[in-house]
């Protein structure tokens, strides 16, 4: 193979190699991260805290009574309710998987 030849190979190999990393960086970036979904009743606040990650996200419960929370840091969370009248439910433990959505029963 004559020296043109070998270069063009080795400039096509090069940029293979580079669109292959830029698009993995991307899925390891998306799997980073999970959802907390679950349902309570219209008015509710919910606040969902990171026990090993400090994360903290408060969210008030509109009309369908469902919550969703995106792009959560994967790890473990409480999850708590404060009721529209000022009560409020026992903190609940879930798992923030890469790629998942946690439940909150």
């Amino acid at each position: 193979m004559d020296r043109g030849a070998l270069g063009k190979t080795i400039k096509s190999t090069a940029a293979a190699l580079a669109v292959g990393l830029f698009f993995s960086a991307g899925a390891v970036a998306q799997s980073s991260s999970g959802a907390i979904i679950g349902e309570a009743k219209i008015g509710d606040t919910i606040t969902i805290y990171g026990t090993d990650n400090g994360f903290k996200r408060e969210l008030k419960i509109d009309e369908d009574g469902k919550f969703q929370v995106r792009r959560v840091p994967t790890g473990y969370y409480d999850v708590s309710i404060k009721h529209a009248d000022g009560t409020e439910e026992p903190s609940k433990s879930v798992v923030v998987k890469p790629g998942g959505a946690a439940r909150v029963q």
